[in-house]
């Protein structure tokens, strides 16, 4: 009788032991075991993001024909981005690239390979000045960019190279920081 009692416990201590550590198992498992490291975990395709002001007034546009989301820095890759800021008296800055990513909270464009700035104006949407680098950071809050790689500005009659710069575009100003150098050419009638 003794040793029927003893058998039955221990098989119920048994059974107590087992359904615990079964538990601890998946608890402690990670929630998709086939994600490991930075794996994306979402994509769009052609997206266009606007966004609009107190007053209702489109303030910046972002467009992509691929968006791919990885959520252990919560970033997003984008392909042949391009995003455009409108300032105020119809004017804009259109910037693209081959890459980009959002980080920081969406509030940090970074793009490189190919970056190019187009200064437009008026409602023609006319190209007025043109900046060729090989990255940029935007910060989309401050509406501030920079890089520390060689640019290229463009206008109507003058080139200008440097490396690294610092654009306002609620200002309008962009500061060239070093190896600046200009060069005007004649206007062609």
């Amino acid at each position: 009788m003794f040793s029927k009692t003893l058998f039955i416990n221990l098989i119920l201590i048994s059974l107590i032991l087992l359904g615990t550590w079964y538990t601890w198992l998946q608890l402690t498992r990670p929630i998709n075991p086939g994600i490991t490291g930075n794996q994306p975990d979402a994509y769009a395709t052609k997206v266009i993001i606007n966004h609009i002001d107190e007053s209702g007034n489109l303030y910046d546009q972002l467009k992509t024909p691929l968006s791919v989301h990885y959520p252990l820095d919560d970033s997003i890759s984008l392909a042949t981005p391009i995003f455009t800021l409108f300032l105020k008296n119809k004017e804009s800055w259109q910037l693209s690239s081959h890459y980009g990513k959002l980080k920081g909270g969406k509030d940090l464009l970074q793009l490189w390979d190919n970056v190019k700035l187009e200064q437009k104006q008026g409602s023609a949407n006319k190209t007025i000045s043109t900046l060729t680098t090989s990255s940029l950071n935007i910060h989309l809050k401050e509406k501030i960019a920079e890089t520390s790689s060689p640019v290229v500005i463009r206008q109507i009659n003058q080139e200008i190279d440097a490396v690294g710069l610092h654009a306002n575009f609620n200002t309008k100003t962009i500061q060239l920081l070093s190896q600046v150098k200009g060069q005007l050419k004649p206007v062609k009638k």
